[in-house]
């Protein structure tokens, strides 16, 4: 057994300076994995989180970890949290709660002490179960390939640094018989006979009967969730060569080419892997799909999830960040300056029409027939069944529909202000910094031009 974790070890993380951190409960599974390391000869410090939750148990856990890295020399570290309190104050569950708790303060210490990887002490059944909760919780090839050997565990401000589990493969029978062989010292977890967790439920009531039905279903399973990783690795790699093709980043804006996504061999998958980043779940992604595909596809139409929005386009598909809508302002401005509302700071002035007056202006600023305009201006936030009359085409236009033909994002509609001729009156006079109405046009008669800019 020390073989086989050493030659995994070492394919994990090739040999190198530095110490490696590992996560030490006082559990059989976590002093078996300190055991084993220490045997190996590998540079380690043990990291121990007292989470509170069992009173003096919790206490007698960290005090045999303490003493027997004392014992050996091993630099021990050890953290204690107030778990309850974090998982009500996150609205999370208490193993939520934890698994936040530790892995933060794992990366700390990583960023502050300079530890390689973290070592945690997972191992064939855990893998197993974690498969059983992600096909009950729902998922996609990612989730059928469980746990990895090596993963990446992300720190703030440092970087992402390796996150190790040479235990992967070793079941549970094999890790009982070499602390009880070898005498290594461990605590149970009275909470692990439990069922009132779903691992453990899946532990005491479902794995028995899988063994029961295959007594080789751990190397079985093991056997599929390496499969299944293997062809997310090859989606990965496909996804990689197609992405530019299909899709920019301008800033924080992601730009999804609508031809080149349906013309993809798998336009869904291609979608949801686009998107994914942004918490749209699978169920959001035929929806949005199905206006894609749609003939003569619609502008304007609006996906929102976890803070994010995918609006549909002419050329596809834009994702942004939502920001969140401005209150409803309304604004009276009694003559020419400086005026703030909201997000805007708005310049208002008057003046002589020049003899040369260009009359296309500068993005955000609009210039109309001062006369046609009189003081006091009233200047508001949209509302429904706001319409115009735009320069230069006939009829009224609904703004909505012309937020539409403008491309505006859901941010730029809670940012964007109107000119209307009362607070209460639906036929606006100008979309600010865009649109006025063809009842403010500068014609040859018109002597003074009233400009507002918006900044």
């Amino acid at each position: 057994m020390i073989q086989q974790f050493d030659s995994i070890f070492k394919q994990l993380l090739p040999q190198g300076e530095g110490a490696v951190l590992l996560a030490v409960s006082g559990g059989m599974d976590s002093m078996c994995l300190a055991d084993l390391t220490l045997r190996c000869g590998i540079p380690c410090a043990i990291a121990h989180c007292n989470f509170h939750l069992r009173g003096a148990e919790s206490d007698g856990d960290a005090a045999l970890v303490e003493s027997w890295c004392r014992e050996r020399g091993i630099p021990f570290l050890r953290a204690d949290f107030d778990t309850a309190g974090h998982a009500a104050a996150r609205g999370c569950s208490i193993e939520m709660a934890a698994r936040e708790l530790r892995y933060a303060w794992f990366g700390a210490c990583c960023r502050e002490q300079g530890y390689r990887a973290v070592v945690v002490a997972h191992h064939a059944e855990d893998n197993v179960e974690t498969l059983l909760l992600n096909l009950l919780r729902g998922t996609g090839l990612r989730g059928l390939g469980g746990m990895h050997p090596a993963g990446r565990l992300p720190v703030p401000e440092y970087g992402d640094i390796p996150l190790l589990r040479p235990l992967l493969t070793f079941s549970r029978e094999q890790i009982q018989d070499w602390v009880r062989s070898h005498q290594v010292p461990y605590r149970e977890d009275r909470t692990n006979a439990s069922t009132d967790y779903r691992r453990n439920l899946l532990r005491h009531k479902v794995l028995p009967v899988l063994a029961e039905i295959n007594p080789s279903y751990l190397r079985t399973m093991g056997g599929n969730m390496q499969r299944a990783a293997q062809a997310q690795d090859v989606l990965d790699a496909w996804f990689s060569e197609v992405q530019p093709q299909v899709s920019r980043r301008e800033g924080d804006t992601l730009f999804i080419d609508g031809r080149m996504l349906l013309s993809s061999a798998r336009p869904d998958y291609l979608l949801y892997r686009l998107l994914e980043p942004y918490g749209f779940r699978t169920d959001s992604i035929p929806a949005i799909l199905g206006v894609l595909q749609g003939e003569g596809t619609v502008s304007g139409k609006v996906f929102r999830q976890d803070g994010f929005e995918a609006v549909t386009t002419s050329a596809g598909l834009r994702v942004d960040a939502v920001t969140q809508t401005e209150t409803d302002i309304s604004l009276l401005i009694p003559g020419p300056g400086t005026y703030r509302a909201g997000a805007w700071r708005l310049v208002v002035e008057c003046f002589p029409r020049p003899e040369a007056y260009p009359l296309k202006q500068p993005e955000g600023c609009l210039s109309v027939d001062a006369q046609a305009l009189p003081f006091p201006l009233q200047v508001r936030s949209p509302r429904p069944g706001d319409w115009l009359r735009p320069l230069g085409l006939r009829g009224r236009k609904k703004l909505s529909d012309l937020f539409t033909d403008l491309k505006y994002s859901l941010p730029d509609k809670g940012k964007a202000l109107v000119l209307a001729r009362t607070d209460d009156d639906s036929h606006i006079l100008a979309l600010l910094g865009r649109r006025i109405d063809e009842s403010l046009r500068i014609t040859p008669a018109t002597r003074t031009i009233l400009r507002i800019r918006m900044e």
